[in-house]
């Protein structure tokens, strides 16, 4: 899934879906605040070149480390 500066259809649902996944499992529902953080970081670790779902997801933990417990 390499970046080429614009997600086409299947990228945008790809980081979608990894969205969706991991708010599901830390239980993040709606419109939250960390929803909108989760999205950002995905979005900006996939223009830094991050573009496997797995290094996103294993990403996403490490920056999520305690930001949670804290805004959710």
């Amino acid at each position: 899934m390499p970046f080429r500066g614009i997600a086409d259809d299947e990228q945008l649902a790809t980081l979608t879906r990894i969205l969706d996944d991991y708010c599901e499992q830390a239980g993040i529902v709606g419109p939250h605040p960390a929803r909108e953080h989760l999205a950002r970081r995905i979005i900006a670790l996939f223009t830094g070149g991050i573009d496997s779902p797995d290094e996103l997801r294993m990403a996403l933990d490490r920056a999520s480390n305690g930001w949670e417990d804290n805004h959710i």
